[in-house]
Protein backbone atom coordinates (compact mmCIF):
# COMPACT_ATOMS: atom_id res chain seq x y z
CA UNK A 1 0.00 0.00 0.00
CA UNK A 2 1.14 3.64 -0.61
CA UNK A 3 0.77 5.96 1.98
CA UNK A 4 -2.70 7.39 0.75
CA UNK A 5 -4.15 3.95 0.46
CA UNK A 6 -2.93 3.81 3.93
CA UNK A 7 -5.16 6.08 5.52
CA UNK A 8 -7.84 5.78 3.40
CA UNK A 9 -7.79 1.94 5.16
CA UNK A 10 -6.67 3.90 8.33
CA UNK A 11 -9.57 5.89 8.66
CA UNK A 12 -11.84 2.89 7.15
CA UNK A 13 -10.76 1.11 10.49
CA UNK A 14 -10.42 4.15 12.92
CA UNK A 15 -14.28 4.18 14.92
CA UNK A 16 -13.99 0.48 15.71
CA UNK A 17 -10.87 1.35 17.12
CA UNK A 18 -12.01 4.16 19.23
CA UNK A 19 -14.78 2.05 20.10
CA UNK A 20 -12.53 -0.82 21.08
CA UNK A 21 -10.53 1.79 22.75
CA UNK A 22 -13.45 3.07 24.64
CA UNK A 23 -15.21 0.15 25.96
CA UNK A 24 -11.96 -2.03 27.12
CA UNK A 25 -11.03 0.58 28.65
CA UNK A 26 -14.61 0.80 30.58
CA UNK A 27 -14.30 -3.24 30.91
CA UNK A 28 -10.60 -3.09 33.01
CA UNK A 29 -11.38 -0.41 35.21
CA UNK A 30 -14.70 -2.28 36.25
CA UNK A 31 -13.60 -5.68 36.25
CA UNK A 32 -10.41 -4.09 38.27
CA UNK A 33 -12.86 -2.27 40.84
CA UNK A 34 -15.30 -5.36 41.68
CA UNK A 35 -12.10 -7.19 42.63
CA UNK A 36 -11.71 -4.28 45.12
CA UNK A 37 -8.03 -3.16 44.13
CA UNK A 38 -7.08 0.51 44.14
CA UNK A 39 -5.70 1.98 41.40
CA UNK A 40 -4.29 5.81 39.83
CA UNK A 41 -5.74 5.25 36.27
CA UNK A 42 -6.66 3.46 33.52
CA UNK A 43 -5.64 4.93 30.45
CA UNK A 44 -6.51 4.15 26.42
CA UNK A 45 -5.29 5.61 23.12
CA UNK A 46 -5.42 5.23 19.83
CA UNK A 47 -2.54 4.75 17.48
CA UNK A 48 -2.77 7.95 15.30
CA UNK A 49 -2.09 7.75 11.53
CA UNK A 50 1.67 9.23 11.82
CA UNK A 51 2.61 6.80 14.85
CA UNK A 52 1.64 3.71 12.66
CA UNK A 53 3.20 5.00 9.51
CA UNK A 54 6.39 5.67 11.20
CA UNK A 55 6.16 1.95 12.42
CA UNK A 56 5.41 0.20 9.77
CA UNK A 57 8.25 2.25 7.86
CA UNK A 58 10.43 1.11 10.64
CA UNK A 59 9.92 -2.42 10.66
CA UNK A 60 8.89 -3.17 7.06
CA UNK A 61 5.70 -4.53 7.54
CA UNK A 62 4.32 -6.24 4.73
CA UNK A 63 0.60 -6.97 6.06
CA UNK A 64 0.67 -3.43 8.32
CA UNK A 65 -3.27 -3.57 9.59
CA UNK A 66 -2.69 -7.72 10.63
CA UNK A 67 1.33 -7.17 11.61
CA UNK A 68 0.61 -3.98 14.01
CA UNK A 69 -0.92 -5.18 17.58
CA UNK A 70 -0.70 -1.69 19.39
CA UNK A 71 -3.44 -0.13 17.57
CA UNK A 72 -4.99 0.33 21.03
CA UNK A 73 -3.47 0.87 23.58
CA UNK A 74 -4.61 0.69 26.97
CA UNK A 75 -2.01 1.16 30.61
CA UNK A 76 -3.35 0.20 34.23
CA UNK A 77 -1.49 1.98 36.81
CA UNK A 78 -1.51 0.82 40.16
CA UNK A 79 -0.36 1.42 43.51
CA UNK A 80 1.87 -1.47 44.45
CA UNK A 81 3.38 -4.21 42.78
CA UNK A 82 1.39 -7.37 44.14
CA UNK A 83 -1.62 -5.53 42.32
CA UNK A 84 0.14 -6.03 39.16
CA UNK A 85 0.17 -9.43 39.84
CA UNK A 86 -3.53 -9.74 40.49
CA UNK A 87 -4.83 -7.19 37.60
CA UNK A 88 -2.94 -9.67 35.25
CA UNK A 89 -4.28 -12.35 36.69
CA UNK A 90 -7.84 -10.71 36.31
CA UNK A 91 -7.46 -10.04 32.62
CA UNK A 92 -5.91 -13.50 31.88
CA UNK A 93 -9.48 -15.26 32.89
CA UNK A 94 -11.63 -12.68 31.22
CA UNK A 95 -10.04 -11.63 28.06
CA UNK A 96 -8.53 -14.16 25.34
CA UNK A 97 -4.25 -13.40 25.81
CA UNK A 98 -2.10 -13.60 22.51
CA UNK A 99 0.75 -12.93 24.51
CA UNK A 100 2.04 -11.91 28.08
CA UNK A 101 5.36 -10.67 28.80
CA UNK A 102 7.44 -9.04 31.76
CA UNK A 103 9.60 -6.09 30.56
CA UNK A 104 11.61 -6.24 33.84
CA UNK A 105 12.41 -10.20 32.96
CA UNK A 106 14.45 -8.79 29.59
CA UNK A 107 16.39 -6.82 31.53
CA UNK A 108 20.05 -8.05 32.60
CA UNK A 109 21.82 -7.36 36.20
CA UNK A 110 23.90 -4.10 34.77
CA UNK A 111 20.52 -2.46 32.69
CA UNK A 112 18.05 0.32 33.89
CA UNK A 113 14.60 0.42 32.12
CA UNK A 114 11.31 0.73 33.35
CA UNK A 115 9.60 -2.24 34.44
CA UNK A 116 5.90 -3.22 33.44
CA UNK A 117 3.98 -6.57 32.37
CA UNK A 118 2.44 -6.15 29.36
CA UNK A 119 -0.46 -8.49 27.73
CA UNK A 120 -1.80 -8.57 23.72
CA UNK A 121 -5.56 -9.44 24.06
CA UNK A 122 -9.01 -9.30 22.02
CA UNK A 123 -12.29 -9.36 23.14
CA UNK A 124 -13.57 -13.07 24.78
CA UNK A 125 -15.96 -14.79 22.52
CA UNK A 126 -19.15 -14.59 24.92
CA UNK A 127 -18.66 -10.65 24.60
CA UNK A 128 -19.10 -10.11 21.05
CA UNK A 129 -22.87 -10.65 20.77
CA UNK A 130 -23.77 -7.35 22.95
CA UNK A 131 -23.88 -4.08 21.55
CA UNK A 132 -20.41 -2.46 23.13
CA UNK A 133 -18.14 -5.36 21.95
CA UNK A 134 -19.80 -6.45 18.55
CA UNK A 135 -17.88 -6.51 15.36
CA UNK A 136 -14.14 -6.25 18.05
CA UNK A 137 -13.52 -9.87 18.06
CA UNK A 138 -10.50 -9.02 15.29
CA UNK A 139 -9.08 -6.24 17.19
CA UNK A 140 -5.69 -6.60 18.95
CA UNK A 141 -5.15 -4.78 22.60
CA UNK A 142 -2.07 -3.68 23.87
CA UNK A 143 -2.26 -3.63 27.75
CA UNK A 144 0.44 -2.40 30.09
CA UNK A 145 0.19 -2.49 34.18
CA UNK A 146 2.65 -0.59 36.00
CA UNK A 147 2.85 0.58 39.59
CA UNK A 148 3.04 4.52 40.22
CA UNK A 149 6.90 4.40 40.40
CA UNK A 150 6.92 2.40 37.60
CA UNK A 151 5.30 4.54 35.20
CA UNK A 152 6.85 7.75 36.34
CA UNK A 153 10.31 5.73 35.66
CA UNK A 154 9.03 5.18 32.24
CA UNK A 155 7.87 8.72 31.64
CA UNK A 156 11.62 10.29 32.64
CA UNK A 157 13.21 7.62 30.61
CA UNK A 158 10.94 8.81 27.54
CA UNK A 159 11.71 12.28 28.41
CA UNK A 160 15.49 11.68 28.69
CA UNK A 161 15.18 9.87 25.23
CA UNK A 162 17.24 6.82 26.20
CA UNK A 163 15.98 3.33 25.13
CA UNK A 164 18.96 1.31 25.58
CA UNK A 165 22.41 1.23 28.06
CA UNK A 166 24.54 1.91 24.65
CA UNK A 167 22.39 5.35 23.71
CA UNK A 168 24.07 7.15 27.25
CA UNK A 169 27.11 8.60 28.13
CA UNK A 170 29.77 6.60 29.66
CA UNK A 171 29.77 8.53 33.18
CA UNK A 172 26.01 8.97 32.85
CA UNK A 173 25.17 5.20 32.92
CA UNK A 174 25.82 4.40 36.71
CA UNK A 175 23.71 6.92 37.65
CA UNK A 176 20.84 5.97 35.79
CA UNK A 177 21.44 2.53 36.98
CA UNK A 178 21.34 3.48 40.57
CA UNK A 179 18.10 5.71 39.95
CA UNK A 180 16.63 2.60 38.15
CA UNK A 181 17.37 0.30 41.16
CA UNK A 182 16.19 2.71 43.91
CA UNK A 183 13.56 2.81 42.34
CA UNK A 184 12.63 -0.54 42.65
CA UNK A 185 13.78 -1.07 46.03
CA UNK A 186 10.85 2.05 46.57
CA UNK A 187 8.11 -0.17 44.78
CA UNK A 188 9.32 -2.75 47.00
CA UNK A 189 9.47 -1.34 49.98
CA UNK A 190 5.84 0.58 49.61
CA UNK A 191 4.66 -2.89 49.39
CA UNK A 192 6.27 -4.44 52.54
CA UNK A 193 5.08 -0.57 54.48
CA UNK A 194 1.13 -1.60 52.77
CA UNK A 195 1.68 -5.34 54.60
CA UNK A 196 2.66 -4.04 57.93
CA UNK A 197 -0.22 -1.27 57.95
CA UNK A 198 -2.67 -4.31 57.03
CA UNK A 199 -0.90 -6.24 60.10
CA UNK A 200 -0.91 -3.82 62.47
CA UNK A 201 -5.33 -3.04 61.49
CA UNK A 202 -5.52 -7.13 61.61
CA UNK A 203 -3.77 -7.18 64.96
CA UNK A 204 -6.30 -4.53 66.51
CA UNK A 205 -9.41 -6.20 65.13
CA UNK A 206 -8.28 -9.31 66.38
CA UNK A 207 -7.76 -7.77 69.83
CA UNK A 208 -11.37 -6.58 69.68
CA UNK A 209 -13.10 -9.08 68.18
CA UNK A 210 -11.74 -11.69 71.15
CA UNK A 211 -12.07 -9.58 73.84
CA UNK A 212 -15.61 -8.10 73.11
CA UNK A 213 -14.68 -4.68 73.82
CA UNK A 214 -12.63 -1.47 72.32
CA UNK A 215 -9.48 -1.15 74.05
CA UNK A 216 -8.78 2.34 74.87
CA UNK A 217 -5.21 1.98 75.91
CA UNK A 218 -4.13 1.57 72.43
CA UNK A 219 -2.42 4.48 70.46
CA UNK A 220 -4.76 6.88 68.95
CA UNK A 221 -4.26 7.00 65.31
CA UNK A 222 -6.40 6.85 62.18
CA UNK A 223 -5.77 2.80 61.76
CA UNK A 224 -7.39 2.61 65.34
CA UNK A 225 -10.14 5.23 64.30
CA UNK A 226 -11.33 2.82 61.74
CA UNK A 227 -11.07 -0.26 63.44
CA UNK A 228 -13.29 1.85 66.17
CA UNK A 229 -15.65 2.94 63.53
CA UNK A 230 -15.98 -1.00 62.77
CA UNK A 231 -16.51 -2.03 66.10
CA UNK A 232 -19.03 0.77 66.79
CA UNK A 233 -20.52 1.41 63.72
CA UNK A 234 -20.20 -2.31 61.86
CA UNK A 235 -23.62 -1.88 59.72
CA UNK A 236 -22.84 1.42 59.38
CA UNK A 237 -20.51 2.57 55.21
CA UNK A 238 -17.12 3.88 55.75
CA UNK A 239 -16.07 6.85 54.33
CA UNK A 240 -12.14 7.70 54.42
CA UNK A 241 -12.14 11.01 53.35
CA UNK A 242 -14.77 11.94 56.14
CA UNK A 243 -12.49 9.38 58.49
CA UNK A 244 -9.20 11.15 58.01
CA UNK A 245 -11.07 14.78 58.38
CA UNK A 246 -12.31 13.73 61.42
CA UNK A 247 -9.16 12.50 62.61
CA UNK A 248 -7.78 15.79 62.14
CA UNK A 249 -10.40 17.18 64.64
CA UNK A 250 -10.27 14.78 67.11
CA UNK A 251 -6.60 15.36 67.22
CA UNK A 252 -6.75 19.63 66.81
CA UNK A 253 -9.25 19.60 69.38
CA UNK A 254 -6.85 17.03 72.11
CA UNK A 255 -10.09 14.51 72.34
CA UNK A 256 -8.56 11.20 73.47
CA UNK A 257 -9.43 7.10 72.65
CA UNK A 258 -10.93 6.54 76.04
CA UNK A 259 -13.29 10.01 75.34
CA UNK A 260 -13.91 8.55 72.04
CA UNK A 261 -15.06 5.11 73.70
CA UNK A 262 -16.70 7.20 76.52
CA UNK A 263 -18.66 9.33 73.71
CA UNK A 264 -19.60 6.18 71.31
CA UNK A 265 -20.80 4.46 74.30
CA UNK A 266 -23.26 7.15 75.79
CA UNK A 267 -24.46 7.92 72.30
CA UNK A 268 -25.85 4.40 71.48
CA UNK A 269 -28.97 4.46 72.99
CA UNK A 270 -29.67 7.42 70.75
CA UNK A 271 -28.61 6.29 67.66
CA UNK A 272 -32.08 5.18 66.61
CA UNK A 273 -33.39 8.91 66.85
CA UNK A 274 -30.23 10.31 64.80
CA UNK A 275 -30.89 7.79 62.00
CA UNK A 276 -34.54 8.72 62.41
CA UNK A 277 -34.06 12.24 61.71
CA UNK A 278 -30.31 12.00 59.42
CA UNK A 279 -30.62 8.57 57.40
CA UNK A 280 -27.30 6.91 55.25
CA UNK A 281 -24.93 8.37 57.89
CA UNK A 282 -21.42 7.19 57.12
CA UNK A 283 -19.21 6.07 60.70
CA UNK A 284 -17.30 8.78 60.86
CA UNK A 285 -20.72 10.86 60.82
CA UNK A 286 -22.55 9.09 63.24
CA UNK A 287 -19.22 9.37 65.81
CA UNK A 288 -19.01 12.85 64.74
CA UNK A 289 -22.52 13.54 65.97
CA UNK A 290 -21.99 11.50 69.23
CA UNK A 291 -18.94 14.09 70.22
CA UNK A 292 -20.78 16.99 69.29
CA UNK A 293 -23.34 16.20 71.90
CA UNK A 294 -20.95 15.20 74.79
CA UNK A 295 -18.32 17.30 73.19
CA UNK A 296 -20.27 20.93 72.78
CA UNK A 297 -16.68 22.62 72.19
CA UNK A 298 -15.70 20.35 69.56
CA UNK A 299 -16.95 22.10 66.37
CA UNK A 300 -16.81 25.85 65.79
CA UNK A 301 -19.83 28.35 66.34
CA UNK A 302 -21.86 28.90 63.16
CA UNK A 303 -19.45 25.61 61.34
CA UNK A 304 -22.80 23.84 61.50
CA UNK A 305 -25.91 24.46 59.22
CA UNK A 306 -29.51 25.10 61.47
CA UNK A 307 -30.88 22.06 60.99
CA UNK A 308 -27.19 20.04 62.11
CA UNK A 309 -27.38 22.70 65.18
CA UNK A 310 -30.97 21.66 66.02
CA UNK A 311 -30.38 17.78 65.66
CA UNK A 312 -26.95 18.36 67.73
CA UNK A 313 -29.61 20.19 70.30
CA UNK A 314 -32.39 17.90 70.65
CA UNK A 315 -30.32 14.77 70.79
CA UNK A 316 -28.07 16.75 73.74
CA UNK A 317 -31.37 17.54 75.59
CA UNK A 318 -32.26 13.72 75.14
CA UNK A 319 -29.01 12.63 76.50
CA UNK A 320 -29.42 15.24 79.74
CA UNK A 321 -33.01 14.10 80.15
CA UNK A 322 -32.22 10.75 80.46
CA UNK A 323 -29.61 11.19 82.45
Amino acid sequence: MNSAELRIEYDKRLPTYIRASNNIQDAIALLIKEKGIAYLAVLSRVKSFESFKEKIEKKRYDSPFSQATDFVGIRVILYFPKDVILVREILSEEFNILESSDKSDLLKSNEFGYRSHHLLLRTPGSWLSTPNYRGLGDVTVEVQIRTILMHAWAEIEHKLQYKSNVQVPSDLQRKLFLLSAKVEEADDQFQNLVADVNAYRHEIAIKVSSEGKFDSALDLNLDTLKEFLLFFYPESETHDAMTQNLFDDIVKYNITLPQLVDYATRFAPYRKELKDRVSGLPSAAELNYAIDVFAPKFSAPGEYTRGRNKIIRELRELAQTVK
